[in-house]
Parts: structure tokens; C-alpha cells; sequence
């Protein structure tokens, strides 16, 4: 490679990445111990019996093979055991951020209902002070509700399904729109 890349590398290697708290720190784990692959079979080259200590010895190293296995397979175990466990944990974590998700969209959700829904009644309960006319001749200020029907309906409108965005695709009901008209009148 280039020097550039050398030095870079040497930098990093020499980076002290303990003092961070966002590293985890995992090591490697060690290689399972397992017995030679050689044969425990020794052919002899007479063909008489073997003694006592020949079949004494052939033992001890077929029980020492067997207990490196079963220590193997106890190591296999265990650390299948805590990758099952840590994988528990991070499913137990990410159903519960699931769930804490799902209840702050709901929240939202709720919360902007709400808030179309009040920006629909303003207007209706909004009110204005009009100057009337009164019998003796003086004008009078009298607080009244708002006549500007495009201010009243404007939310409304805002609000129906095709205009505001949602739910396109769907025919727009003018009902609503035509009942608020008539009885405002």
C-alpha cells in the first residue's frame, strides 16, 4: 500500500478506544479443545494377545479423548447458551421499543385529531364585534359570530379526505360541506 494508508493504520492501531463508552468490548473466543485426529488403533506386529498394559493404556487414551469431547461439547454448550440468551435480551429490547413506538404514533395520532378538530370549531365559535345601528341613531358595537363563510369552511375543507392530502384516491363527499352552507344561512 501507500504511505498514506500506512501511517493512517498506524494511527488508528494506536488509538486508545477504551476511554469511549459506545465501544463493546467482545473478545474472540478461544478454540475448542479437541483430541488428536490420530488413531487410538496401534497394530502389533506379533499376533499374540495384548497384555495387560497395552489394553490399560489404550484406554487411559480413548477416556482422555472422550473427556476433551465432552469438555468441548460442554464449552459449545455454554456459549450457545448466552448467544441464545443475549439474543433473547435484544428481541425483548427491540419488542418493547416496538411497542413504545407504536404508542407514541398512537399518541401523535391522537393528539392530531384533536387538533384538526379544534381547528374546525374555532372558527365556528369564533366571534367579531360589529358595529349595528340603533334606534336613536348611534352605532352600537355588538360582539356577534363571525359571518365570513369562507373562514368557517376553510378548515373544514382543509379537513376532507382527497384535499388534505390523505386518503387520495377516494371520491370527495360534498355533504358535510353543503349541510354547514345551508344551516349558516
Amino acid at each position: 500500500m501507500n504511505g498514506y494508508t500506512d501511517e493512517l493504520d498506524s494511527l488508528l492501531d494506536g488509538f486508545e478506544y477504551e476511554d469511549f463508552d459506545e465501544r463493546v468490548a467482545r473478545r474472540r473466543p478461544t478454540a475448542v479443545r479437541t483430541p488428536s485426529r490420530q488413531s487410538s488403533f496401534t497394530s502389533r506386529q506379533a499376533p499374540t494377545a495384548a497384555s495387560q498394559g497395552q489394553v490399560q493404556a489404550a484406554a487411559r487414551n480413548l477416556d482422555a479423548k472422550i473427556e476433551t469431547l465432552g469438555n468441548a461439547v460442554k464449552t459449545l454448550e455454554s456459549r450457545t447458551n448466552g448467544l441464545a440468551a443475549e439474543q433473547e435480551r435484544t428481541t425483548a429490547l427491540l419488542r418493547k421499543e416496538a411497542t413504545d413506538r407504536t404508542k407514541g404514533v398512537d399518541a401523535t395520532r391522537a393528539e392530531l385529531q384533536q387538533t384538526r378538530m379544534l381547528a374546525l370549531l374555532l372558527p365556528l365559535i369564533s366571534q367579531q364585534a360589529v358595529e349595528v345601528p340603533a334606534e336613536d341613531g348611534r352605532t352600537v358595537k355588538v360582539v356577534t359570530q363571525s359571518q365570513d363563510q369562507l373562514s368557517t369552511l376553510l378548515p373544514l375543507l382543509l379537513l376532507l379526505p382527497g384535499l388534505s392530502g390523505g386518503d387520495t384516491g377516494k371520491p370527495m363527499d360534498l355533504t358535510p360541506i353543503l349541510l354547514i352552507t345551508a344551516l349558516r344561512k
